[in-house]
């Protein structure tokens, strides 16, 4: 059991910010099963503008979320690449500088790490455009690694595949080689692989390559 030490994580359940007591309509449910977590998030690719939260939470990781909001709004979406549990758990501290937190484990950072992931690819409402490949690029085949992986993050991130696995996660790219892309993305039900055979015909249309290949790693 985690244990709050200070007097600011105290006054911060008092009157959390971001928590809500109940779900509301445009929040999405958190896919693992590790917490009961629901989250709603406003804002572009550039910048998050207000974020909210709900589920069935102990104490300790309302505070880390209430910490996470706070450092997030207003903020390039960009910071969920480096933000740490120990960031947060340093927002909450008192000006002594203890551990707002006491007993929080590797556990834990592992848990928000995922989450942190999982709202980095998070389907803004207003973006509104699909992906175009840019045909003054050549062939998609001929391109360098780099090139290849910014346009597949593109691709992966667009209104067309956000609207695709609007009631899941959202499609990752693990990794390219030539004409492979390796993808994380769910596939353990029918359902999943229905949805992924419709994101490798998209990249194939999209991308012009018959040999285009996504490969699903869960």
């Amino acid at each position: 059991m985690v244990k709050v030490n200070s007097t600011r994580a105290g006054k911060i359940l008092e009157t959390p910010r971001f928590f809500q007591p109940e779900v509301t309509p445009g929040m999405r449910k958190f896919p693992g099963d590790e917490i009961s977590l629901w989250v709603e998030m406003d804002g572009d690719f550039q910048s998050v503008k207000n974020l909210s939260f709900s589920g069935v939470l102990e104490p300790a990781q309302i505070l880390l979320l209430e910490s996470m909001g706070s450092l997030l709004v207003g903020k390039k979406t960009a910071l969920l690449e480096t933000l740490t549990v120990r960031e947060c758990e340093a927002f909450l501290r008192d000006r002594n500088s203890e551990p707002a937190l006491e007993g929080l484990g590797s556990n834990e950072d592992k848990l928000f790490q995922t989450i942190f992931q999982w709202l980095r690819a998070w389907p803004f409402k207003n973006f509104s455009h699909n992906y175009v490949y840019p045909r003054e690029k050549g062939p998609f085949r001929h391109l360098r690694l780099a090139d290849k992986v910014r346009e597949l993050k593109a691709f992966l991130t667009s209104a067309e595949i956000s609207t695709l696995y609007q009631s899941t996660r959202l499609p990752e790219l693990v990794d390219v080689e030539e004409l492979t892309v390796y993808v994380a993305a769910p596939y353990s039900n029918e359902s999943d692989r229905t949805l992924f055979e419709k994101l490798h015909e998209k990249g194939v249309a999209v991308f012009n390559e018959d040999e285009l290949n996504f490969i699903p790693e869960s």
